[in-house]
């Protein structure tokens, strides 16, 4: 288990994103050889936070597959420009 914060930088709008919207968002990114299973969402105006379920070998390989979903998720999906992974926001446990 990972989780993961997000937040929105002072340019971007503050809005709560849909949790609903933002796993779609997750899941179209994810990557198979990250071996995430399940994702919990939970948003907030310009915060949003994730627990990444994964059968990775281990909690580092775990924070890293979700930390590059996120950041992957950032890059690409346009609801998510102007919103940031959090430093030291991916841990896994």
């Amino acid at each position: 288990m990972t989780t993961v914060a997000l937040a929105a930088t002072e340019g971007a709008p503050r809005r709560r994103l849909d949790s609903n919207l933002v796993v779609d968002l997750l899941w179209a990114l994810a990557v198979p050889e990250w071996g995430i299973q399940h994702l919990r969402v939970v948003t907030g105006p310009g915060r949003i936070r994730l627990v990444v379920f994964s059968v990775a070998a281990d909690a580092r390989s775990g924070a890293l597959a979700g930390k590059s979903l996120c950041e992957n998720a950032i890059r690409s999906a346009p609801q998510l420009r102007g919103w940031y992974v959090e430093p030291g926001a991916a841990t896994g446990r």
